[in-house]
């Protein structure tokens, strides 16, 4: 097992490496990681985390490809929380955003589901780590949504289940995600896409962006 995580960081650094831009990831780092981040709730620094370094460090398309073949290591080394924070929004820019849809122009309208459905769908589909997302269709004449397991796609709003487990690592005990349209871009360049917010147990709301760059976004 050590010898194969190692491979997985060390994969990680050469496969993101721009010469000068990288630096070294030793064994020695990857041990704190390890011993740090197998403490329940222990919380993880992601800005020097190099796993983390590495990525931001990356193309979209040397993401998306590192992901796919080494994404167990995300899940390994319990970097969830990082992931949670990296799709975490403020309500002001959640609002923003859905209030650009045609659909939320007068008010919000908001999909409900039980997180319990979220994750029985989960673990029917035996989805781990980055072996598939999860897409939310939202079907507004009936006003409810479904879920649907999906490989990666810059062309919808796909979720990961790292970022399923964020945030349930870092807000605890969460009861329900609503999901609602929305719009998203910068200058002329606009895209239709889904956001969502979480509900926890005391009633407080999460709220979380789009999924459209795999695993990094706002970092």
């Amino acid at each position: 097992m050590k010898k194969t995580a190692l491979f997985l960081i060390l994969s990680l650094v050469m496969m993101g490496c721009n010469d000068k831009k990288k630096e070294t990831v030793s064994e020695d780092k990857i041990q704190k990681i390890q011993r740090k981040d197998i403490v329940a709730g222990a919380p993880t620094d992601c800005e020097n985390n190099p796993i983390m370094k590495s990525l931001r460090s990356m193309s979209h398309s040397e993401r998306e490809k590192w992901l796919n073949k080494y994404g167990e290591a995300i899940c390994m080394y319990d970097l969830y929380s990082c992931i949670e924070n990296i799709h975490f929004i403020h309500d002001t820019v959640f609002t923003q955003l859905a209030r650009q849809h045609s659909r939320n122009t007068t008010s919000i309208k908001l999909y409900e589901l039980p997180w319990k459905d979220l994750e029985s769908f989960i673990k029917k589909e035996g989805i781990k780590c980055y072996d598939a997302y999860i897409a939310f269709d939202i079907d507004a004449i009936n006003n409810k949504v479904s879920l649907r397991k999906t490989p990666f796609s810059t062309t919808e709003a796909t979720y990961s289940i790292p970022l399923f487990e964020g945030i349930k690592k870092v807000h605890g005990n969460i009861q329900t995600i609503y999901v609602t349209d929305a719009v998203v871009g910068k200058k002329v360049i606009s895209k239709e896409r889904i956001i969502f917010k979480v509900k926890d147990a005391s009633g407080n709301y999460f709220h979380y962006d789009i999924s459209d760059d795999p695993a990094i976004m706002n970092m």
